[in-house]
């Protein structure tokens, strides 16, 4: 009988462990969930076209500021993967990073002034502002995070 009750809890845990891979077996890299969020594989091409869609839908973009925008953004994603690497490498501290992340980023805000008009940047802020608000209700113990099941 603890022989049988071993079995099934053997092959149960199997089974449990065979779903959770979800038969990807891809090389799982620390940050993106498809579209280039969330744990697994990161692509910051994915999450760029995502977000000038995004962007072209709000702001009614021309070819020629979605083309700007997109190197501005592609730029700023290898800005900050190198200084994440540095960061990584020297054993650097969270809030030395945090800092140059932030100048990055308004670095980013004062060429996408440039590119956007008056209207388009006013639409941006807000758009960022929600961004923002739902980055820091999601997530792991985030606060307005259902449960899951």
């Amino acid at each position: 009988m603890k022989r049988t009750v071993f079995l099934v809890m053997v092959l149960i845990s199997a089974l449990v462990i065979s779903c959770n891979n979800g038969g990807n077996n891809s090389q799982q890299m620390p940050f993106g969930r498809g579209n280039g969020m969330g744990p697994g594989n990161f692509d910051p091409q994915a999450m760029v076209d995502r977000q000038i869609e995004e962007m072209d839908e709000t702001l009614d973009l021309s070819d020629d500021q979605e083309d700007q925008i997109r190197k501005i953004m592609e730029e700023n994603f290898e800005n900050m993967a190198a200084m994440r690497e540095e960061m990584q490498n020297s054993g650097g501290g969270f809030e030395g990073m945090r800092e140059q992340m932030q100048k990055v980023r308004e670095e980013q805000d004062n060429k996408m002034k440039e590119v956007l008009s008056e209207e388009q940047w006013n639409e941006y802020q807000v758009m960022q502002e929600e961004r923002r608000a739902r980055r820091g209700q999601g997530g792991p113990g985030g606060q307005g995070m259902p449960p899951q099941n």
